[in-house]
């Protein structure tokens, strides 16, 4: 099924390839983020457990990174997809552009698997300091909640990284080949 799913990300130009990626995968990560926000705000206001606080605060940590990294994407690597798509559409050569191209392109690759190493970082954190659920235990239906929306969480960065890995930094890196930037 996965193989089904992923193969049409490959399929599609870099232009469609950012807004897909952007419409399935970076907006449904920010609407996942907030919902844990608001989870972890509630539990933050409830009487603390010793055995949920250190997930809570890695669980914080890893949102806000998440965040940082739906905002980068979006602000920044988005438009500069774009850019190199139409740049690529219509022939521009970066080799002889009049003063120099000034894009930064290496730059932009560079980012993005740092992120990658970032956020793999805190989610190994996250799956180690996880309980499992024992039924003799009584944790807030918040907490419950909560490591649901994680691993759902969880579960898009990994088809996340997966599909930037496997199909947007090749394409970036054939429409950089194409267009001859080198910088």
């Amino acid at each position: 099924m996965a193989k089904i799913l992923f193969s049409q990300y490959r399929h599609n130009d870099l232009h469609n390839l950012v807004n897909k990626l952007d419409k399935d995968y970076y907006s449904v990560l920010s609407t996942l983020c907030q919902t844990a926000e608001l989870l972890i705000d509630e539990l933050e206001g409830m009487e603390p457990q010793q055995s949920t606080l250190l997930y809570l605060s890695l669980s914080k940590k890893l949102l806000s990174q998440v965040n940082e990294l739906v905002m980068q994407r979006i602000g920044m690597l988005l438009p500069y997809a774009q850019e190199l798509h139409s740049k690529e559409t219509s022939g521009h050569d970066c080799s002889t552009c009049e003063g120099g191209c000034h894009v930064k392109h290496s730059s932009q690759l560079i980012g993005l698997k740092e992120s990658h190493h970032k956020i793999k970082e805190i989610l190994f954190r996250l799956h180690t300091v996880a309980l499992p659920l024992y039924t003799d235990v009584d944790y807030p239906s918040q907490y419950k909640t909560l490591r649901n929306e994680m691993m759902l969480i969880d579960t898009a960065l990994t088809e996340l990284f997966y599909l930037e890995e496997a199909s947007l930094i090749p394409k970036i890196m054939e429409a950089q080949k194409n267009i001859h930037a080198y910088n």
